[in-house]
């Protein structure tokens, strides 16, 4: 089964500009990036940069953080979806001891 992950960060960035009426071109004029990184990152091709995320705080007073988090866990259940099998096929566990103290 092959499930489509959205990216919940740039959906929150593009969901917002939808809501206040402020077109991708103007934002990204605005915020002093490229329309480019806007578009790449709305079809899946990027993720949310901290420097994105910044700059669009300083735009919509939208918390930079909750954009961090959201783009660190979408990261995250991409890797476990994508990479983890192969991980856990390749890699074998450290034989560890704790010791008392």
């Amino acid at each position: 089964m092959n499930t489509y992950m959205t990216n919940p960060a740039s959906g929150l960035i593009e969901d917002t500009l939808d809501y206040l009426g402020i077109s991708h071109a103007q934002a990204a004029r605005d915020m002093g990036i490229p329309r480019s990184r806007l578009s790449d990152m709305f079809a899946g091709r990027k993720g949310v940069s901290v420097d994105t995320a910044l700059r669009f705080e300083r735009y919509t007073k939208s918390p930079a953080d909750l954009l961090i988090r959201a783009q660190a866990e979408y990261d995250l259940r991409k890797a476990q979806k994508e990479k983890l099998p192969e991980i856990k096929r390749t890699v074998r566990p450290a034989s560890i001891t704790l010791k008392a103290a």
